[in-house]
């Protein structure tokens, strides 16, 4: 699917050491379906009036009216192109990802800015979903509200995400597993366990005493 991606295969800018993503999000392809039918429609009209209307009007058959004419028609189309390649762009860069350790999202705001929002995944406290109108509730999707606990609380909002109740078992699903991993390894730490590392350290630095 477009739109959810897992697999070990998935890294990102700023992964940490043994972070490893269990899922991607994106927003529903219907926010990319809708708008290039709305690009391909215009750029019919475009097209049939850059044809239609030459052989119609008379002044634009004039060579400078023309040249004018054929002019603003080139910059609506490079516009409409344009304009379809920027709707991928936010597509596809904007994404919601969730690892065994944080909960982050990445808005492409433009080319060249970004936003990006995480939370330690553990920290999960609330999710809400919220799904209004007619599509949402008719092709699934909706919005994902996350609320951290913790010194560091903050509200994460996933967008438009498709099957917004099943994301929101996901994300407590491993919100609960790493809440067991660090439970476990609170309740297993020996503080009485001797490094190997600095046993090794300490026996070469008597040996270079002695």
């Amino acid at each position: 699917m477009l739109d959810r991606a897992t697999g070990k295969h998935l890294h990102f800018p700023g992964q940490h050491k043994g972070e490893e993503v269990k899922i991607v999000f994106r927003r529903s392809i219907f926010f990319l379906i809708m708008p290039y039918i709305l690009n391909l429609i215009l750029l019919v009209i475009v097209l049939f009036l850059a044809v239609i209307l030459p052989n119609n009007i008379i002044i634009l058959q004039d060579p400078f009216i023309g040249a004018i004419f054929d002019f603003i028609i080139t910059l609506i189309i490079l516009f409409i192109l344009f304009t379809a390649f920027l709707t991928w762009t936010h597509y596809y860069l904007d994404s919601y990802i969730v690892t065994n350790q944080r909960v982050l999202t990445i808005d492409q705001i433009d080319f060249f800015h970004r936003k990006v929002s995480e939370a330690d995944i553990g920290n999960v406290q609330d999710i809400e979903v919220v799904a209004k109108g007619f599509f949402a509730n008719i092709l699934h999707f909706g919005d994902v509200r996350i609320q951290t606990a913790g010194a560091d609380q903050k509200t994460l909002f996933f967008d438009n995400i498709p099957y917004p109740y099943k994301a929101k078992d996901i994300i407590l699903k491993f919100a609960e597993d790493n809440r067991k991993v660090e439970l476990h390894n609170a309740y297993t730490y020996d503080p009485t366990k001797t490094d190997p590392n600095s046993k090794s350290q300490e026996n070469n630095n008597n040996s270079q005493n002695s």
